[in-house]
């Protein structure tokens, strides 16, 4: 360990012991560029982190390279659908962070894996409960907000909405489904169980991962059939997300749910984006130029403090 690591070590923990902040989290789920710029994030702030977020060997091994990984990360397995394996997991931490891959507009999304989504995320409110988990910060999707074919454009889309299971199955979205459906049943357990849980609700998670190249906006129109209704296509810099979720975990009066976007991009601008940025590649003659926004707000997130970033640093 250099001296630079050492130093960031001991400031990391001298910043815990000072604030009070909860020490001891666990991060579970699936690998993905918002689960690892949050144990990143969560190694700088000094917390010590179990992570069992699914790896290969090279992502295990990036993950131990980070600064004060090697004294303060713990790398485990957990399977979601066998709760014992979960409360042992989780017992001494007193902060979970669930973050199951945010449903965008990925239309790959096997229809059989929303069952599975529900139990394993009921799998993790149950353990919380049962252990010594103070707060569970649940990775939910903007996509369990939007799909709404009787919400009219003018309405503005903030944490009161939700979006139609019917809806949703008429039209094949199973991410969107199984989004809607862990998340209201989520919600159903924690309050019966009296567990403290707050949801952070990302739009399209971009930028670089901590590990390899950029997630960019063209990496989500591959295999995309349609924009969500009216030409919604939102997004946010992946560590506005991985902040967002620290803070719902650290701000004491945090609750409910919260929205996370930096922008809304309508369907005519984001045809030119694809234009400006692969003059090469063909424009889907699906995405239409009469797409009208709806209007979102994430004036609750900003509540937390956060700053978000400027629409270039996610291009």
């Amino acid at each position: 360990m250099g001296l630079w690591d050492s130093f960031e070590d001991v400031r990391g923990q001298q910043e815990v012991a000072q604030t009070g902040k909860r020490k001891y989290v666990c991060v579970t789920g699936n690998w993905s560029l918002l689960a690892s710029w949050l144990v990143r994030a969560l190694l700088e702030k000094g917390y010590n982190v179990r992570s069992t977020i699914r790896t290969t060997v090279d992502e295990a091994a990036a993950l131990m390279a980070l600064p004060g990984a090697e004294q303060r990360l713990e790398l485990t397995q957990a399977d979601m659908l066998d709760y014992g394996s979960l409360v042992e997991v989780f017992m001494g931490c007193d902060g979970v962070f669930h973050t199951s891959s945010p449903s965008d507009l990925v239309s790959n999304y096997p229809s059989e894996m929303a069952d599975f989504e529900v139990r394993g995320t009921l799998n993790i409110v149950e353990a919380c409960a049962n252990s010594s988990v103070k707060r569970l910060v649940l990775t939910s999707s903007l996509a369990a907000m939007v799909w709404d074919q009787q919400r009219h454009a003018d309405k503005v889309i903030d944490e009161k909405c939700w979006s139609n299971m019917d809806f949703c199955r008429s039209k094949k979205l199973w991410g969107p489904l199984a989004k809607t459906m862990a998340e209201k049943a989520a919600w159903s357990l924690a309050r019966d169980k009296e567990l403290d849980m707050v949801v952070i609700n990302p739009a399209i998670v971009l930028g670089p991962k901590v590990f390899g190249t950029t997630q960019c906006i063209f990496t989500y129109l591959k295999g995309v059939k349609e924009l969500p209704q009216s030409g919604l296509f939102a997004y946010a810099h992946v560590e506005d997300v991985a902040k967002a979720h620290i803070s719902a975990l650290e701000v004491s009066d945090a609750s409910g749910r919260y929205i996370c976007y930096e922008s809304v991009v309508s369907e005519e601008k984001l045809v030119g984006l694809i234009r400006k940025l692969y003059p090469d590649s063909s424009v889907p003659s699906r995405f239409s130029k009469n797409g009208i926004p709806h209007v979102l707000s994430n004036d609750k997130l900003k509540s937390l403090g956060l700053a978000l970033h400027a629409e270039q640093k996610l291009l």
